[in-house]
């Protein structure tokens, strides 16, 4: 896998650019940033059908599935998961391979020195950087964000202490790790540090130095979000510019554009996930014109009221369904 990325405009805070992902014999994926990854749940776009996806224009394609989702006693000998794509209708997408949910934040699992300890659905698990590179190749993914040593602990933890100087140093030994192991995939390089100053820089300045790393991964979700956006904006600064910088968890469409206008260049789409969990649609408007941002669909009022679910847009959401 060879990933080119090349800024058009904009050398600090907001920029453009685009990402190529060349997977030989003239396969290619090509996407305009900033953009995002398609969230997916075991794979698929939830509340998503694939036939409704196809209709759907604008969406990259792109899509970031999150190896939690999969954990079973035996993570790495996934007998199935070269099917995946067929089976959750990925096609001929590219695929990023995360460890993590991005909407997860409450977590009970704690890491040790030679391994992530993963909340799955089958209980927490035990993941190795070789066990995570060898799903990295099962799964044939174009991109993968490597482990790291998130620190799931209380303030003022997060700001200083041994922990987090530990969870640096571990979370570059375990990039070296996975590194080893994985075949094809370019890798992403979560930037850590939690929100500690001077370990956060230590940890951008280590990876900005870095060839074998494709690109940035500001994936920090043991951090609140607006804890997020301030350790992104910290370190950006100190990364290589030349390569894309992908923020987990940045997707309410307020913190995307801080996001973006801070030079991040790739965020995912979960929010529209949180929001219909919740029975509720996005009315969002930039700037704001005091109406409410969501239209809560579970009022009894709802149930006969076949308008659009804005009235005067033409988004594909409000083109094709109605408030029923």
């Amino acid at each position: 896998m060879r990933l080119h990325f090349e800024v058009a405009s904009g050398s600090t805070g907001a920029r453009s650019g685009t990402l190529v992902l060349d997977r030989g014999e003239q396969d290619s994926v090509q996407m305009q940033t900033p953009s995002f990854f398609k969230y997916t749940r075991h794979g698929m776009q939830p509340h998503l059908v694939p036939d409704v996806a196809a209709e759907v224009t604008g969406l990259p394609a792109v899509t970031h599935v999150q190896l939690e989702d999969f954990l079973d006693e035996r993570p790495t000998e996934q007998r199935h998961f070269a099917e995946l794509r067929k089976f959750a209708g990925i096609g001929s997408d590219a695929v990023v391979l995360n460890v993590l949910d991005p909407t997860v934040t409450a977590r009970a699992a704690t890491s040790a020195e030679k391994f992530m300890g993963v909340d799955s659905e089958g209980g927490v698990r035990r993941l190795t950087p070789a066990a995570f590179a060898r799903a990295v190749n099962a799964l044939d993914a174009d991109v993968a964000v490597a482990p790291a040593d998130y620190v799931h602990e209380a303030q003022p933890s997060l700001t200083r202490g041994k922990r987090i100087s530990k969870s640096v140093a571990r979370s570059a030994r375990w990039l070296d790790e996975a590194l080893a192991g994985i075949t094809r995939a370019a890798v992403f390089a979560p930037v850590m540090g939690s929100l500690s100053p001077e370990l956060r820089d230590a940890s951008a300045r280590a990876l900005s130095t870095r060839s074998d790393v494709a690109g940035y991964a500001l994936s920090d979700v043991a951090l609140a979000p607006s804890d997020r956006l301030w350790a992104a904006q910290r370190s950006l600064p100190l990364l290589d510019a030349a390569k894309p910088r992908y923020m987990a968890g940045a997707s309410a469409p307020d913190m995307v554009l801080r996001a973006v206008l801070s030079g991040v260049d790739l965020v995912d789409s979960s929010y529209a996930y949180a929001v219909t969990e919740q029975g509720l649609a996005s009315a969002y408007t930039l700037g704001g014109d005091g109406t409410a941002a969501h239209v809560d669909l579970w009022q009894d009022a709802m149930a006969a009221d076949f308008g659009p679910l804005v009235a005067g847009c033409t988004c594909f959401a409000c083109r094709s369904h109605h408030r029923a």
